[in-house]
């Protein structure tokens, strides 16, 4: 059975949902019933055979699968980051290979999945604009989804509310008070709407003031001018 061409394809022969590296490369294997050559109970066959007379001679099925493996082990290698191959020296079969790739990228996505819930839970609004602070949300929210933890929009529309500064509490009353649930692109909405029509109250506000400033000595005197 042949193996994927490049490691692009792997992503054309797994499921989207198979988010971790190992998952998806699990999945391509298994598509090309390649998967007993990560099984470390798996055994070559004998290298040697007798043949009828009694002779030793080169087993061609052990040739098969050293071949198989050898290519399979190459193809692993091609298949991750330049990052995990340094934790990938010195091992020869495709079964070492793969024991190896799934302890660091478990390990691997344990933290991360902590740290970005971490993140996602704590991030406030601050002085960034709406646009920026809603933008941080998805992105942790997209990072957490690559490690194979899909977030609702329950989640994610109570991190946004978390994150929000007092002179949003009218919106976080509408959300959380509505019957019907609202959507991530709903809460988007009305918050970058509310943001606008506060810039333009801050615009107008000191176009008021110069407004009124003007007028006041044209009042004034004419109180004073009145007999």
């Amino acid at each position: 059975m042949a193996l994927p061409s490049s490691p692009s394809d792997i992503h054309s022969a797994t499921p989207t949902m198979a988010s971790n590296p190992a998952d998806r490369i699990l999945l391509a294997l298994k598509t090309y019933r390649l998967q007993h050559f990560l099984e470390s109970c798996t055994a070559a066959p004998p290298r040697q055979i007798m043949d009828a007379s009694g002779a030793l001679q080169e087993n061609p099925e052990f040739a098969r699968f050293e071949q198989q493996d050898c290519a399979l082990a190459s193809w692993l290698l091609s298949s991750v980051s330049t990052g995990v191959l340094p934790h990938l020296i010195g091992l020869d079969s495709s079964a070492q290979i793969w024991n190896a790739i799934v302890a660091l990228y478990g390990s691997n996505t344990t933290s991360r999945l902590m740290s970005y819930r971490r993140a996602l839970h704590f991030q406030r609004k601050g002085d960034l604009s709406m646009k920026d602070f809603l933008m941080k949300i998805k992105n942790y929210c997209d990072s957490l989804a690559s490690c194979g933890e899909i977030i609702s929009d329950h989640e994610h529309v109570t991190a946004i509310l978390n994150g929000l500064p007092p002179e949003y509490e009218s919106v976080i009353t509408i959300v959380t008070a509505s019957q019907v649930p609202y959507t991530v692109q709903g809460v988007t909405t009305i918050l970058l709407d509310v943001e606008t029509r506060q810039q333009v109250v801050v615009c107008e506000a000191p176009s008021s003031a110069n407004l009124v400033s003007s007028q006041a000595p044209t009042a004034v005197n004419e109180t004073v001018s009145t007999p």
